[in-house]
């Protein structure tokens, strides 16, 4: 009997920690590199591609000076999550004829660039709702976003002098969108605080003084400098509670 229940409680053990393994993996971000979509998939796209993209992208993807691949697509998306890039081929892709196309058909349009890319395919095809968890990212791994893009960053508003500061803010990260969607502010409450400091440009128009001590959400155009960092606002809106700014007001 102790044998017994000593299995028991092993495999009880071991069951749960592989549970927990599993858990975890799945919550792990994911990035290009980890084969999130099919080659079958790919195949799909790529046919899709030649009927609805290749007249203005051309067959080889270097329509519009290689907008779709290698340094300029780089450039353009990465360090975003790759529904930045399927929103913008659903928007604009065909050419007057935006959104014609199903969601699935975007999204095997999407797996096709990935592989001319030179992203690996992997076992399962890429689905519609896994886009926004899965970052476009280069073969070296995560770096800054580029400046000048269009970002969103989660921290502490206070004022200094006639400046209006977000201070313990998180890394900026690229966004499509100038104002959020409903619901996407108050899922910034859950983000842990980071160590950025961004100046806010043009901010009056946003009444900043009505935020003042609370966590804010800021999007706008990155503009990094030797000295410092700032933001030139598109919207701010209150994601959380009151804080306690880094270096006072």
């Amino acid at each position: 009997m102790r044998l017994t229940a000593f299995t028991f409680v092993f495999a009880t053990a071991v069951g749960v920690v592989a549970a927990q393994g599993t858990d975890n993996a799945a919550r792990a971000p994911r990035t290009v590199w980890d084969g999130v979509y099919s080659a079958a998939q790919a195949e799909r796209g790529e046919e899709s591609y030649r009927i609805s993209c290749a007249t203005c992208h051309r067959d080889d993807l270097s329509g519009y000076n290689s907008l779709l691949l290698g340094e300029r697509f780089m450039e353009k998306y990465r360090e975003a999550s790759l529904q930045l890039f399927f929103d913008k081929t659903k928007t604009t892709m065909p050419r007057n004829a935006a959104g014609s196309l199903s969601d699935d058909t975007y999204v095997d349009i999407v797996s096709y660039v990935l592989k001319m890319n030179e992203f690996p395919a992997g076992a399962r095809d890429l689905g519609v709702a896994d886009i926004a968890s899965v970052r476009l990212v280069g073969k070296g791994g995560p770096e800054p976003v580029p400046n000048f893009s269009l970002v969103q960053v989660v921290g502490c508003l206070t004022q200094r002098s006639h400046a209006w500061i977000v201070t313990n803010a998180t890394e900026p990260v690229r966004t499509g969108s100038p104002q959020p969607e409903a619901g996407e502010v108050v899922a910034s409450e859950a983000v842990p605080s980071g160590t950025g400091t961004f100046e806010l440009l043009s901010s009056a128009a946003y009444t900043p003084s009505k935020f003042a001590g609370r966590i804010v959400e800021v999007r706008g155009f990155l503009i990094r400098r030797p000295t410092d960092s700032r933001i030139n606002v598109t919207s701010l809106e209150t994601a959380g509670p009151e804080c306690a700014p880094a270096g006072g007001q």
